[in-house]
This record gives C-alpha cells, structure tokens and sequence, in this order.
C-alpha cells in the first residue's frame, strides 16, 4: 500500500481480521487519560441511551518520534539547513503519519465488532465511525453513563477503553459530551457612553491600530495573498461584519466558511468578534472561518486536524480553550500532534490564554494553564488594561487581572525558553502528553515526568480588560467585550502583515516571538509591563500574565524579518 499521497486503502481481509483477534486473544490493554476529571465529581444519573448515535474519533500516535523531534528542532535552528524548510501535508504524512501496517488493525478490530461507515483521515491520524451506544460499549469495554454536576448533565465512558494489545491507539474522542471548551470573551454590562446599541463605543480597531503602531489597517496591500483561518465555534451574521467594516471605514474581506462536524446556525460572540478583529488588522488578508456545530472537545479535535490538513492557511488563530486539567491527557496528546503537523508546515498558531486568571476556571489551585494555548507551538495570547491619550498614544498599561498565563502540567519547558538568558524554570511538570510517541527532544514538550521543568505562559499581549474593552457589532447591536479573545485574532493580523512583508510562512511562532525579544531591540519592540497580576505579578522582562508584554507592532515585523527569519 502506498503512504503519503493523502488516501490511505482501508483493508479488511481475513488476514488482517486474523490479525485481530490474534491481539484480541494476547489481552487488551487500556488507553489511558480518556475520562474527563469531571467524572469522578459527578453524580451518576442512569445508563445512556443504548441506541444513541455517538461520533467517535481514534487518534493515532506519529511515527518516527525521533526524527520529527530533530526535525523540529532544525526548523528553529538558524545554524541547521532545515531551518525554515517547511513540509507540504503529504510530506508529513508520508514520513511522519501512520503507515496503512498501524491503521489497517485498528479498521479490522471495529470491522470485527461490526462496525460499518469508518473513515480514516487524510494525515492517517484519525479513524472515524458512529456506531450506537451499545456498540460502542461493546467495541472498548466500557459503561457509558449519564451524568449531572453543577446543573450540567453529560454522558462519559466511567473507565478508560480498552483495544488488543498492540493497536497504538493514542486516545478515543466522543466517549463524552461533558469537555465542552469555553470561549474567553467577557462582555462589558456597564452603561456604554454612547448608550447600548446606539452607537460604538470601546476601543475601535483605528485606536489600538495607533496605540501599538500598527501597519496603517486600510491599506489593502497589508497582509495581501495571506489567509487566516479562525477556529471557532457557531456562526455569525455576514452583515453584522459588513456593518462593522463600513462604519470604520474598513476594507471588506473574503470570507469563507467550513462547517465542522455538522452546520449551525446558532450565533455566537466570539465568531463575530474574531473575524471583526482579525480582519480589521490585516487589511488585505482573506478570513477563513472553521466552525464547529458544537465546543465539544472531540469537534474542536476534528477542527484542528482538518486546517492541519487543509493546510491552506498560513495564520491560525483561537480563542477557544480551556483548563488542561479539564480537557483529559490523552486529548491534549492527541490533540498536540495537529500543532506539531502545523509547526512542520510553516502555520503559525495562537490562542488566548484565558480570562481568568491563574486558575482558568479549575478548582485546583491557582496555576492552570489554558489549552491550547500551553502547547509549545502555540503563541499564548495575555493580555492588558490599557488606557489612551487624546491622540491615542499609550497612557498607562499594566497586567490585567483576568489575563490567563501559568504553568503547564503536561508540556516541557521548550529549547525557546530554557535557551533565554535569566530563564527561571519550574517543577511543574505532572505527567507527559508524549511519551508514547518517541519524542525525545524539549521542542516537541517531553517532561519525563512529576517536577520537571514545564512550558510556562503567555508569550505575548495586546489590552484585554473588558472595563474599557472593544467595540464590536454583534446580532445587529453594537456591543462592548474585553478578554483575551481579542489579542489572539489581533495577534493573527499582526502576524498576516509579517508572513506578507516576509513573503514566505513563519512559524513556529512562539520561538519566533522568542527570537525577536532576545535579539538586542527589546526595548524598541516591546512594551514591556512591570505592574499588575493575574495571580503571577508581571515583573520586567518576561511574566505570566503578559509574555514579554505588548508591541510596537512595526518594530517587531522589521526586527522578525531582519534578525529572525531567513
């Protein structure tokens, strides 16, 4: 069978059904890292429908771990050939997907459980099927059962599943509909200066455009040939966005859309806002929306790997997440391996951070990162209260209090940050999201286990108090949010204009925000904020909850292009 042309040959012979069972009889072996911790907080409510329809989604792990790890570690390395000589999806697939000797045994055993309609992903990372509950049930020998906690219901598998030992398989998606991700916007509720719905009131995209000394935003040569796609859920209103376009005399966009998991209809906030946003800053770019039907975790899973696929897009952005505790270690993991498929393809990602503080809405303590914006191949967007002049230069900023930015519990601490001078690690690192892919190098996030150095957040910030907070046209009102679902899609424009004046893709992105705040210009570059906390203090320098804080957006395009980029 050949690998890497994007079609895999799915083969159910008696063969490979031998091969199977034979596993079968050898014993099975669980997958761990599937059930949400929310389960063992839950009150069990009864046994889920047996014959509901549930979606499922098999990951597979990467292969030759050791080689994408070196691989990667090249791509950032500006003394290595590789450096920057980015793959096409079939070149990643072809040296680094499953090969057809991993996904066939994993087709065969649902095959032998009756299982009809599977499909296997073009990278090869993803089996999909849906099969009732009971099937399901039967298939990874587990009880899928109804759940109540807080006045949510949900079902969730209450064990991991289990395959014949052997198979790889890396985690299982839609076990469960209780991981449902969070989108960090908060609206501002105050009484609006120029009275709710009559008029935009907020920061507009010309005064942060002028406060951060942005490339003038109605120019449409700005970000031209470049597209962002935004990761989102729900849908918004064409003419909510042409609406905000025309009353501040912006260009209008290309906007296209791909549903994820189903079509919706359903309006959402955080969608309008991420295309007004994103749009407004490069002027020239195209928009292209991916949005999921719902914020479960396994379609947001889909989502990310269908732009890792497409690979379409040189700018990707989200403001979506949530706390890693909450999302299940086998997800992350899973979910890991879209980003590095990014990473490998020049696709530079961020995603906000969060808008609530340290503790990202987990009852744990106070250091929870968000994901995916601990993921080491993920700008983490902070964020900022700011406040203006009359000409709308900087007044004062300092860290907003909401502003995500911790310790992962999952990721190592990157070669980016252990390579900066002054870098102080900590012990965070709890369990590995890699290990059972060969990864070998810091890049890629191996922590080896408890107490290890981990990925720390954010990397960068724009202002994201909602107290003086964003116009945005949203369902035919205007309307005023903050949160750091701002700074990610504003970051994306950011990063359109650099991938235009550059000409070329740039990511991995954040090793290049490294680069630039490490090169001798920071203090021309950066903002840097010293006051404020999210929980951490923001202190000179780096901190958690602002990265190396906000930008001179001009200064960082020219020092990346001069200084870090090929």
């Amino acid at each position: 069978m050949k690998i890497g042309t994007g079609l895999l040959k799915i083969v159910t012979t008696g063969a490979l059904l031998g091969m199977s069972l034979s596993a079968a009889a050898a014993g099975l072996t669980q997958v761990h890292g599937n059930v949400p911790a929310m389960v063992g907080k839950a009150m069990m409510t009864g046994h889920h429908n047996p014959r509901a329809n549930l979606a499922i989604s098999i990951a597979l792990p990467l292969q030759n771990g050791d080689q994408l790890a070196q691989f990667l570690h090249d791509l950032q390395d500006r003394s290595s050939p590789n450096f920057h000589k980015f793959l096409t999806s079939a070149q990643f697939t072809a040296a680094y997907g499953p090969t057809a000797d991993q996904v066939n045994p994993v087709v065969a055993f649902l095959t032998q459980h009756g299982i009809k309609g599977i499909t296997v992903s073009p990278n090869h990372t993803r089996i999909h099927f849906t099969a009732s509950t009971a099937v399901v049930e039967s298939t990874f020998g587990v009880a899928i059962n109804d759940y109540k906690l807080d006045g949510t219901t949900f079902y969730a598998a209450s064990t991991d599943p289990s395959v014949p030992a052997g198979l790889g398989v890396k985690a299982v998606f839609g076990l469960d509909d209780g991981v449902q991700w969070h989108a960090h916007n908060i609206q501002n509720l105050h009484p609006l200066p120029a009275g709710l719905g009559a008029g935009p009131s907020g920061f507009s995209p010309l005064r942060i455009a002028t406060a951060y000394d942005w490339p003038e935003i109605t120019d449409t040569a700005h970000g031209a040939g470049v597209t962002i796609a935004v990761a989102t859920a729900f849908t918004y209103r064409p003419q909510d966005i042409q609406k905000f376009w025309s009353t501040y005399g912006l260009p209008t966009h290309t906007l296209n859309n791909t549903p994820i998991d189903g079509t919706t209809r359903v309006l959402n906030s955080e969608t309008t806002l991420d295309i007004e946003r994103s749009s407004s800053m490069a002027p020239g770019a195209a928009i292209h929306v991916y949005e999921c039907a719902t914020p479960a975790n396994a379609t947001f899973d889909d989502e990310f790997q269908a732009i890792a696929t497409n690979n379409s897009e040189q700018v990707v952005t989200t403001s979506w997440g949530l706390s890693e505790i909450q999302s299940g270690l086998a997800s992350i993991g899973a979910e890991h391996d879209a980003f590095v498929q990014m990473a490998t393809q020049g696709q530079i990602v961020m995603a906000a951070a969060g808008d609530d503080g340290t503790t990202d809405r987990a009852n744990n303590g106070p250091d929870n990162a968000d994901f995916p914006s601990a993921d080491p191949f993920v700008i983490a967007a902070g964020g900022t209260s700011l406040t203006l002049n009359n000409d709308d230069t900087i007044n004062t900023e300092s860290a907003w209090s909401g502003a995500g930015g911790a310790d992962s519990l999952y990721f190592a601490e990157p070669a980016y940050e252990t390579g900066t001078p002054g870098w102080l690690s900590n012990t965070n690192c709890a369990e590995d999201v890699t290990s059972d892919s060969n990864y070998t190098h810091s890049t890629v996030g191996v922590c080896a286990g408890a107490t290890n150095p981990s990925r720390q957040s954010s990397d960068l910030a724009l202002d994201a108090d909602p107290r003086t907070g964003y116009a945005i046209y949203y369902n035919g009102r205007w309307e005023v949010f903050g949160g750091t679902s701002f700074v990610a899609p504003e970051l994306a424009g950011l990063f359109a204009n650099l991938v235009q004046q550059r000409g070329a893709s740039i990511g991995p992105g954040p090793a290049l925000v490294f680069c630039v705040a490490n090169d001798g210009n920071y203090a021309t570059t950066f903002h840097d904020i010293a006051s404020g906390s999210n929980g951490f203090p923001a202190a000179t320098g780096w901190d958690h909850p602002t990265g190396w804080g906000t930008l001179d957006a001009g200064a960082f395009i020219g020092d990346a292009i001069t200084n870090c980029l090929p």
